[in-house]
């Protein structure tokens, strides 16, 4: 996974549990520019005196906060959402609060709740924004559909599960039977990036309607592959692929590119760009 993500679900986590004990002359110099807001060094070396000193992070961190704040902002939908997270949390770590807020570098519980549970419901909320405002072209570039899948080792069972689907048994039944059980026989939605091998996504991409696919034998492994495509129209599926996406590295990614690129993030400072430009490349949208 791209060193991205990981800074998309853990950079928040570097906020707020110490304070600084120095000071900077040129605070005020202003290192980027987001939605005609800035960040100034000022406000990096405010979080660079709390964590690990790496601007490139804590700037992209800053300037997701300022696209959170405009796109997504504080509901009633996040803060419940972020209740439930902290309800879950404070019931997991009831043994030691204190020790387990030390250990994830927070001051109290506040500070978790804000910068930890609010910011991941606003992060849920946004990819799930970017999703729904950009719908039908994701359908027609990813062309998620619902679908079982089934890995076989023999040819010979291959052919007899093919039989027992057609005969009216279950999918899930024969796939226990004759199935190695690399892939799950519940209904799942895929697309065309989906972790499968690429005779399968092959298949998938040229379907237009519900269908059960012949044996799809890979000859490079000696392996055999049945499908059941349940929906084939993502449009068909909104929500659904909707939900699914939101959690998804790779339209996570794009959602973040895409705020960051409507909102005209721009560098100022050269060393803070070559850090991001080494370390994040993607987000040099400038």
């Amino acid at each position: 996974m791209k060193k991205l993500i990981v800074l998309v679900l853990a950079s928040f986590m570097l906020v707020g549990c110490y304070d600084k004990t120095t000071s900077i002359s040129d605070k005020d110099t202003v290192l980027i520019t987001l939605d005609n807001k800035t960040i100034t060094k000022g406000d990096v070396y405010n979080v660079m005196g709390k964590v690990e000193p790496y601007p490139a992070v804590v700037v992209l961190t800053l300037s997701k906060k300022m696209i959170l704040a405009k796109e997504v902002g504080i509901t009633a939908e996040i803060t419940a959402a972020a209740d439930a997270a902290l309800a879950a949390w404070l019931e997991t770590n009831k043994a030691d609060v204190q020790k387990a807020l030390d250990d994830a570098g927070y001051k109290d519980e506040d500070a978790i709740y804000n910068d930890k549970f609010i910011v991941e419901a606003q992060s849920n909320n946004l990819v799930s924004k970017y999703i729904n405002t950009t719908f039908s072209t994701i359908v027609s570039t990813y062309k998620p559909v619902k679908a079982r899948v089934m890995e076989i080792e023999k040819k010979a069972d291959a052919t007899l599960a093919l039989a027992a689907i057609k005969a009216g048994d279950s999918f899930a039944t024969v796939a226990t039977k004759y199935g190695n059980k690399q892939y799950s026989s519940d209904l799942a939605i895929y697309y065309t990036g989906s972790d499968l091998p690429d005779l399968v996504l092959t298949f998938l991409k040229g379907v237009t309607l519900p269908t059960l696919s012949d044996v799809i034998e890979d000859t490079d492994n000696s392996l055999y592959y049945i499908v059941q495509v349940s929906v084939a129209d993502g449009n068909a599926m909104k929500e659904e692929v909707i939900t699914s996406f939101t959690k998804n590295a790779t339209f996570i990614e794009m959602a973040l590119m895409g705020y960051y690129e409507s909102n005209g993030f721009k560098i100022y400072d050269r060393t803070v760009y070559d850090m991001i430009n080494t370390n994040y490349p993607d987000y040099i949208v400038q």
